[in-house]
């Protein structure tokens, strides 16, 4: 693509990958960005003063700008929600409206989570209905990313994964507990489309390339339980799956309803770029063969427990 990309969020486990794939395809970073964790390289920024979002655009000019940047702690959101919205709706926003002044192409990641979970398979034109905060913040972020700019891309993913400094994502918590011996309960009865973040990174690359805008959807290309998902995970890191233990979401008791069914139809990235989206296994079996490069680059991270400001 013509210009140069930026990317608010960029220690965070999409954003990372993002920085990866983009210098992967010889396309210049203007600039990342972190919030809490200081990087090198890195430029510290908080989306919710618009005056510190329109002076760093201001300043480096992107063509385009990716926002993985977001608090994706759903039962946190749900039991903050004027709070969180400060960072996922308000904050993004005052990118979209900045990127819009400038003239810059903008990025948002949002989520399966608008959706229902009723009857699963959903296309981009069906109709969103979330059933939790987290779910009405990014349904309501997508509306004014969209209305800001109609270049904008919206990404919808779902349980992205993969190698990321603070092992929050799902398969590094069923990794880390299986290598310790505990055992985990696991939603038997949540179906979704798990992604590698690595493959969610590249076809983003080749969106952009494109100059696609409006809703897509990227995800894995295997629909799956969230706790056969887990064992997959275990057998692939050579831990022992019995371990996982299947349940009912409802045992939880989480102050957040989470929708059973989000499975998300491909079949527009599909016509739209020939990468092709990966399964589950494949995907995990990627992840592994990534583990070198990884541990190499990990070392010239700062501890994750060094946090310079508070939590999105």
């Amino acid at each position: 693509m013509d210009g140069k990309v930026m990317v608010i969020g960029g220690t965070g486990l999409v954003g990372n990958a993002l920085l990866r794939a983009w210098r992967a395809a010889g396309v210049e970073v203007a600039a990342a960005t972190y919030h809490c964790h200081a990087s090198g390289g890195f430029l510290q920024l908080d989306m919710r003063d618009s005056g510190k979002v329109r002076a760093l655009l201001s300043a480096h000019r992107p063509a385009l700008v990716a926002v993985p940047a977001a608090n994706p702690y759903v039962d946190y959101c749900e039991e903050h929600p004027e709070e969180t919205r400060r960072v996922n709706v308000e904050g993004t926003l005052n990118v979209a409206l900045a990127c819009r002044e400038f003239g810059i192409r903008m990025i948002f990641y949002s989520s399966d989570y608008v959706f229902d979970g009723i009857q699963g398979r959903y296309r981009e034109e069906d109709a969103t209905s979330p059933i939790n905060e987290y779910g009405r913040q990014k349904e309501q972020t997508e509306r004014g990313v969209l209305a800001a700019d109609p270049r904008n891309l919206v990404i919808r993913t779902a349980g992205a994964y993969g190698w990321q400094w603070e092992p929050k994502n799902f398969v590094l918590q069923v990794r880390r507990n299986l290598a310790a011996g505990r055992p985990m309960r696991v939603a038997g009865d949540l179906r979704y489309n798990p992604t590698y973040v690595e493959n969610l990174a590249e076809i983003t690359v080749a969106l952009a390339a494109g100059g696609a805008g409006g809703i897509f959807h990227v995800v894995g290309a295997e629909e799956i339980a969230r706790a056969e998902f887990a064992r997959r995970a275990a057998r692939a890191f050579g831990l022992d799956a019995s371990l996982i233990e299947a349940v009912s979401v409802d045992e939880f008791k989480s102050p957040t309803a989470r929708p059973k069914q989000t499975s998300l139809r491909t079949d527009k990235v599909r016509r739209a770029t020939p990468i092709p989206l990966l399964g589950v296994d494949e995907g995990l079996r990627r992840m592994l063969a990534m583990e070198p490069q990884w541990r190499e680059y990990a070392r010239t991270l700062p501890d994750p427990a060094a946090k310079v400001a508070p939590k999105n």
